[in-house]
């Protein structure tokens, strides 16, 4: 008996009713689709990275679904506002979520309480892009690696580091550091890398975070030095900078990552037609492009792939969190 015949073996008659009216509506709602404006929530605030990302790729999801696509910027609550937003709106593809791993991975775990879930309230479109962080120092600082940090603060020197706010990735991947090598180190929170770029120059804080976007280029022109970099692989901007898993560090191996989501009724043709259509715009050499000016590693992964990745860093950071002790405040 084939797998196909003992799943309909297994299934009650008003079962196999119900799966087929399900898809019907599902195949109904796709041919319709789009019937209306969408609306892609960016759950930060218009001008950085994840935003221009959104306006770049509107025009072409446009230009591919033959209604105007437009851009709801909902900054806040480490992402859960626009997060939230989305879970609660209709599932049909009308209304996508630009979100990062801060909504699904890492808020649920440092937050009091969470409006969604963030294993089951949305289907995954797919991954468009990683943005790792550089760990920066002072070009006159005497740390060229990141172990030299590392044994300044074991000779008990007053080690400091700027991160990107409580609960991001600069902060995760800081107090990873900071767990395994049993040091004692401080970390300085400040509302964006460039502040925390201007912590470390101006020498209030030992070193730094900042995205690859906000400073592969001064660290070509010396007004930096990077001793590290947060991702799986060397950026190839800056390949003479060893990852942290070089250092000895790969707990602190954390980038964050840009995925494209919808409620998670949303109709599986719709889902696979949005799918298709950030594949192509990702493909697009200008894309590409555009997305290298900011140091955007464009990357797609399909949406179950995408789930898969989201459910193991959700348990990872949940051990980081727990061992480390962070809290939003």
């Amino acid at each position: 008996m084939t797998l196909t015949r003992k799943i309909r073996a297994a299934l009650s008659p008003m079962a196999i009713m119900a799966m087929a009216m399900a898809m019907t509506i599902g195949a109904a709602l796709a041919a319709d689709y789009p019937g209306r404006p969408i609306k892609i929530v960016v759950p930060y605030a218009a001008g950085g990275t994840i935003d221009s990302m959104a306006r770049l790729l509107s025009p072409k999801f446009q230009a591919e679904l033959g209604q105007p696509v437009l851009i709801d910027n909902r900054p806040g609550a480490g992402t859960m506002i626009g997060a939230d937003a989305v879970a609660r709106s209709e599932p049909d593809g009308h209304t996508l979520f630009m979100g990062t791993n801060s909504a699904f991975t890492i808020s649920p775990h440092i937050m009091d309480k969470l409006p969604y879930d963030p294993l089951r309230s949305f289907a995954a479109i797919g991954t468009m892009a990683t943005l790792p962080n550089l760990i920066v120092v002072k070009p006159d600082a005497p740390y060229q690696t990141l172990a030299d940090v590392v044994d300044a603060a074991r000779r008990g020197e007053k080690i400091s580091y700027a991160s990107f706010g409580k609960g991001s990735t600069a902060h995760l991947s800081g107090e990873a550091i900071r767990v395994a090598a049993a040091i004692d180190i401080a970390e300085i929170p400040y509302k964006s890398g460039p502040q925390c770029v201007q912590a470390v120059l101006a020498g209030q804080v030992s070193m730094g975070f900042d995205t690859t976007f906000g400073s592969v280029q001064r660290v070509k022109q010396g007004q930096l030095r990077a001793v590290a970099i947060t991702s799986a692989t060397r950026s190839p901007d800056l390949p003479h900078v060893p990852t942290v898993r070089e250092a000895g560090y790969p707990s602190a191996e954390l980038v964050a990552w840009v995925g494209l989501f919808v409620p998670a009724a949303t109709p599986a043709p719709i889902r696979d037609r949005l799918a298709a259509t950030l594949r192509r715009a990702l493909d697009e050499p200008q894309v590409k492009a555009q997305f290298a000016k900011m140091s955007v590693v464009v990357r797609f992964v399909d949406g179950e792939s995408t789930m898969q990745t989201l459910r193991q860093e959700y348990l990872d950071i949940g051990k980081l969190v727990q061992t480390a002790k962070i809290r939003a405040h």
